[in-house]
């Protein structure tokens, strides 16, 4: 990291949470178009503020790019998030690059220690099964937790050949104009925006901003909250930012879990056993299991091979 260290403010989990229009944040659902004066009207401040932040998140390298996945669900694809112990975190780097090879790979959250999470898609549990004894087969890997099945939202409809072809564009170039993309495509602008408008609001099309969370000047901590069926997730994340305003609610990783996500920065890594003490003395609170993210890689050739099998409608 050559550039000076971003230092995380309230204001960048505002502008997170705008990114997000009216979805929960879940890392796979932000309009990176949202310009600044949309957002700075929104959160009722001024628009250079809000430029200067995401000016910053790019110069520091804290946002490196955007992929643009499919919702695997088009397929009939489920997608899930697998544990991995390593045997030493010196196995971490090799691992990643062999965890890349396998079939239906598209993510890993490196974390501090001997922990990485990686984002798994198959067709079925079986297949999914076989994928993760394959990751378990790998030099390096210690052990593997249960994996955690992906709260996907269903496609409202299947991709036309159009859509087809500005999904591609858009996986070339993530945060063109949509002017541009026109272009590229050869439609109109107006066919262009409207086209777009519906692949995200149809959740068929994701951005997904790959991080390096070491750019930031203060810890980052992934914040795992199992919760009693009666505690309210609102509840727990108000007192959460309470003590720590620098919270990002993420939701639950599957629909009906009591398992909930918060990405919390505290002051300093010397906090860490105090967080994990708060937010496990929080009413209704069963278990925490905080970790140190370290950044996102992305393993997105699996979304250009299958954008090969989603057969458009006949006209």
């Amino acid at each position: 990291m050559t550039a000076p260290p971003l230092n995380p403010e309230p204001l960048d989990l505002d502008i997170l949470r705008e990114m997000y229009r009216d979805s929960p944040a879940n890392l796979a659902a932000i309009d990176p178009r949202l310009n600044a004066t949309r957002i700075a009207k929104r959160l009722r401040v001024g628009r250079a503020r809000v430029a200067a932040r995401l000016k910053a998140w790019n110069k520091s390298g804290f946002l490196v790019r955007y992929d643009v996945w499919l919702n695997p669900a088009l397929i009939g694809w489920q997608g899930a998030w697998v544990s991995i112990r390593v045997d030493h975190p010196h196995a971490k780097p090799t691992l990643l690059g062999h965890l890349a090879m396998i079939e239906g790979a598209v993510s890993g959250l490196e974390l501090i220690g001997e922990w990485v999470s990686l984002g798994l898609v198959a067709p079925d549990a079986a297949s999914l099964e076989r994928r993760i004894g394959l990751v378990r087969g790998l030099a390096g890997v210690r052990s593997i937790e249960d994996p955690v099945l992906w709260d996907l939202p269903k496609p409202k409809r299947a991709l036309s050949a159009l859509d087809i072809r500005i999904v591609r564009a858009l996986r070339e170039h993530p945060t063109a104009t949509l002017s541009d993309t026109a272009r590229r495509v050869g439609i109109s602008t107006r066919t262009m925006t409207r086209r777009y408008s519906a692949l995200i609001d149809d959740s068929a099309v994701w951005f997904v901003p790959i991080l390096d969370f070491r750019a930031i000047s203060y810890p980052v901590v992934s914040v795992g909250v199992t919760l009693r069926p009666e505690a309210g997730r609102e509840t727990v994340a108000r007192q959460i930012r309470t003590r720590y305003p620098l919270t990002l609610d993420i939701g639950a990783s599957v629909a009906g879990s009591p398992a909930h996500i918060f990405f919390v920065v505290p002051p300093s890594a010397a906090h860490l056993e105090e967080l994990e003490r708060f937010v496990g003395a929080i009413k209704g609170v069963i278990n925490v299991e905080a970790q140190v993210m370290v950044r996102i890689h992305c393993f997105s050739s699996w979304f250009d091979r299958h954008l090969e099998t989603l057969t458009p409608p006949r006209a």
